[in-house]
């Protein structure tokens, strides 16, 4: 279906844009100083919370300007969530992701630069290609948004090397303003995105990372289950469970499930369809826990989440801060859990070893990905190819877990760009003049009759990709339906059109053409660089979780460089010490230890009044 531009031609007040677009008559807090130092052509640094509301913090000024808004993110399943949102708003807004084919990409930019599209979101492996960098000239920017932006840094969690193209672009255009956004940025990570942006002027808006509302409470024992169903029975509403792997998920879900709790499992491996029928159910209120894996969680638009449950420590304060920050977003009294075990410090360890697989395992996965795609030497770059673990596993008799850190490896040296499966619906964009589908259509017995049914059935084919369903068109046509895909699949080869079949597994794109595997390297001292950061913050995170000598929530905003006036008066530290002064009469400080027999008792008694059963 065809979208009609809503570009404004004028520049508009922002609190007419925020109430006319999405119906607020306020901004959340420092909302509004963002979006006017964007307006204003700063540079600008965005360091708000998770469920801070980021993206209006770029779609508002944007709007306001009345120009483009190239927007860059890692995540194709936050870029196709944001693009749909604005469309429904009437927003005129394009996605260029690694799965889309060439004729696609082409058409996409040459809207943007003819001024179609008020967004036009980017993964950043695409800022570099031949496509991009002609266009790029004539794009009518007027703010560069760059999400995730922690992903431009050594110094972060999640870098990735695609993110340093961000930095050739401005050179292009360096009249264009940037906004960076993050949720998770330490001060020296801060510091890091503003330097390789090339910020004219240091400058950061800093969101609070104090959540008052959120109570954090970590606990250690045996017994993860029985704690887990003593918080289902304590805290009521909607819950999330996360668990290290998919397995888990469904394990724990049946035995949520045969105590009564409506709950259901969820993970990246599961068919789209199932995965969209659980999230809509989730989300409606028709289920109320979800166990799953950190698959499960971006782009969430659910406000009032109760609790937040981790079977398992995350690998970092970044990982855990993003996850357990998706509950109490309405502002309202909510948990995060984190259930520790004896052992579990030391499987970090394990995990984190494991995470830097041999150079001899990553060759052998680099090797099987070439051969079963067929990629010859030199080939492939920027094409983007399904990829099966299990069969890589299977090639290379590797366990699945050392294809996957191996596969990642080779994402961190900026070799490849990996996609999880994702629905991804059969589309078509007419590549050919209208002369020549004129002529199909009355004299190509073979063709002409699809051709004809798509122009009947679909609207808006030259302009941009459609999404079509290759079933309905062989009902029209009294074909079979694979003979429906064979006719499209022939069409695209003679560039009559460019037809992308239906897809939901994951894939990857090489960002490099495809080398000898024999000599590929991971480039040494930018290995034991990441290995030192994730160290590091696994020992933050251990902190975190196992010293009792002061307030989570202080430690943990500390952490990303804030610092907190009180304590919390929620979380497990603190509940322990009023429970411990309590029982004995007397007045503790804050870096007092307490007694583990006083933090025992308060353990996982709670209500969301904050007072104890």
């Amino acid at each position: 279906m065809s979208h009609a531009s809503s570009v404004p031609d004028t520049a508009e007040p922002i609190h007419e844009v925020l109430e006319r677009v999405w119906g607020y008559t306020q901004f959340r807090p420092k909302q509004e100083e963002i979006i006017r130092s964007v307006l204003e052509g700063n540079d600008t640094l965005a360091l708000l919370p998770t469920g801070g509301g980021k993206s209006l913090c770029f779609q508002v000024p944007a709007l306001a300007m009345g120009k483009l808004c190239l927007v860059v993110s890692p995540l194709i399943a936050l870029m196709r969530d944001q693009v749909g949102r604005l469309r429904k708003q009437g927003i005129a807004a394009r996605a260029i992701v690694s799965t889309m084919k060439p004729a696609e990409i082409d058409n996409a930019l040459e809207s943007a630069a003819l001024g179609k599209y008020a967004f036009l979101y980017v993964s950043p492996e695409r800022l570099t290609s031949d496509l991009f960098l002609a266009r790029l000239p004539r794009l009518p920017l007027g703010l560069i948004a760059v999400d995730e932006a922690h992903c431009i840094s050594q110094w972060g969690y999640d870098f990735r090397p695609a993110y340093l193209n961000i930095g050739e672009i401005r050179k292009v255009r360096p009249e264009v303003p940037v906004i960076a956004l993050t949720a998770s940025a330490t001060p020296i990570v801060a510091n890091d995105i503003m330097e390789r942006l090339a910020f004219q002027r240091p400058h950061i808006v800093r969101g609070s990372f104090v959540r008052p509302e959120l109570g954090l409470w970590m606990s250690k024992g045996e017994d993860k289950q029985g704690r887990l169903l003593r918080i289902m029975q304590h805290v009521p509403g909607t819950s999330i469970v996360y668990v290290r792997d998919r397995r888990s998920t469904v394990r724990l879900a049946s035995v949520l499930a045969s105590k009564g709790i409506s709950t259901a499992a969820y993970h990246a491996g599961m068919p789209s369809e199932d995965r969209d029928k659980i999230q809509q159910g989730w989300t409606d209120g028709t289920i109320r826990c979800i166990v799953a894996t950190n698959a499960f969680g971006m782009g969430i638009d659910k406000a009032d989440v109760r609790c937040v449950v981790h079977m398992e420590p995350p690998p970092d304060p970044e990982s855990y801060y993003q996850e357990a920050g998706r509950a109490g977003r309405d502002g309202k009294p909510s948990f995060a859990f984190l259930l520790n075990a004896p052992g579990d410090v030391e499987k970090m360890g394990e995990r984190l070893k494991a995470s830097f697989p041999p150079l001899t395992d990553v060759r052998k996965v680099y090797q099987a990905f070439a051969d079963i795609n067929g990629i010859a030497m030199g080939s492939g770059l920027l094409e983007n190819y399904p990829v099966d673990l299990r069969e890589l596993a299977a090639r290379t008799t590797l366990p699945l877990v050392t294809v996957s850190h191996a596969l990642k490896a080779l994402e961190l040296d900026g070799r490849i760009a990996q996609s999880d499966g994702l629905k991804s619906p059969s589309r078509v964009l007419i590549i050919a003049d209208q002369r020549l589908i004129y002529g199909m259509r009355v004299n190509d017995t073979r063709h002409g009759p699809l051709i004809e049914s798509l122009l009947r059935m679909y609207g808006g084919l030259y302009e941009e990709p459609v999404l079509i369903d290759e079933l309905r068109i062989a009902r029209h046509l009294k074909w079979q339906a694979s003979t429906v895909i064979d006719r499209l699949n022939e069409l695209d080869q003679q560039r009559v059109l460019s037809y992308r079949q239906r897809s939901d597994k994951p894939s990857i794109t090489l960002l490099q053409p495809r080398s000898d595997a024999a000599r590929l390297i991971l480039e040494p001292s930018a290995l034991a660089l990441r290995k030192q950061r994730a160290t590091d913050r696994m020992k933050a995170m251990i902190d975190l979780m196992e010293e009792t000598d002061e307030c989570r929530a202080k430690r943990l905003v500390r952490y990303f460089g804030e610092e907190q006036p009180t304590e919390c008066g929620t979380c497990d530290v603190c509940r322990a010490r009023l429970t411990y002064e309590r029982s004995t009469g007397s007045v503790s400080t804050a870096s007092e230890p307490r007694p583990d027999t006083a933090l025992s008792a308060a353990d996982e008694r709670w209500t969301l009044d904050g007072s104890e059963e």
